[in-house]
């Protein structure tokens, strides 16, 4: 019979508990949301900071890239220049180089270009005739060259002239190549 007397006091007991716990509940999950958020912004704020970093040393960076680009110009055939005009060329540097230095060039032939990862390898074969200090004087002027002319392979053979007295001729087959970026 209390409880009839108190029915009304009791619904509203109830509901202002049912709405005080709704409450509670929508407070809670709104905490843990923004306890989420807190540690979401305390996880971005360094990278954002490295961004940011990285934004201004934009210039410094495009700068050193395009510095090392004019750098590898010396050591490599840009992508624009073709395979067979690379190879024509490196032919010709050689050529010129082993004639300005006396040996004979007997023959020369570009060979087929190698693929090795980002470049080309543009190789040619030289049969060159002459003395010691001819061939020195060659190598030589190949590394004052540019693009840098690297040589790959290198096979000496003795002349023989029957005459001890006369200087020492050889004949040296070498490959020399050359480096172009792959467009």
């Amino acid at each position: 019979m209390n409880l009839i007397r108190h029915r009304a006091l009791i619904a509203v007991g109830l509901t202002v508990l049912l709405v005080l716990g709704v409450i509670g509940v929508a407070a809670s999950q709104a905490w843990d949301r923004y306890l989420q958020a807190q540690a979401a912004l305390e996880e971005l704020e360094p990278r954002h900071a490295r961004l940011l970093g990285l934004q201004g040393a934009d210039a410094p960076l495009k700068k050193t890239v395009l510095d090392a680009y004019a750098l590898l110009q010396r050591w490599i055939y840009p992508p624009e220049q073709e395979l067979g005009k690379a190879g024509n060329d490196v032919q010709q540097r050689a050529r010129r180089a082993a004639e300005a230095s006396g040996m004979t060039v007997v023959s020369s032939q570009v060979l087929p270009a190698r693929n090795e990862g980002a470049v080309d390898q543009v190789p040619v074969s030289l049969t060159l005739e002459g003395n010691v200090q001819g061939l020195q004087m060659t190598l030589s002027a190949l590394t004052g060259e540019k693009p840098v002319l690297f040589v790959d392979s290198l096979s000496l053979r003795a002349i023989d002239r029957g005459d001890p007295k006369q200087p020492q001729l050889v004949s040296a087959t070498l490959v020399v190549m050359s480096l172009r970026i792959q467009p």
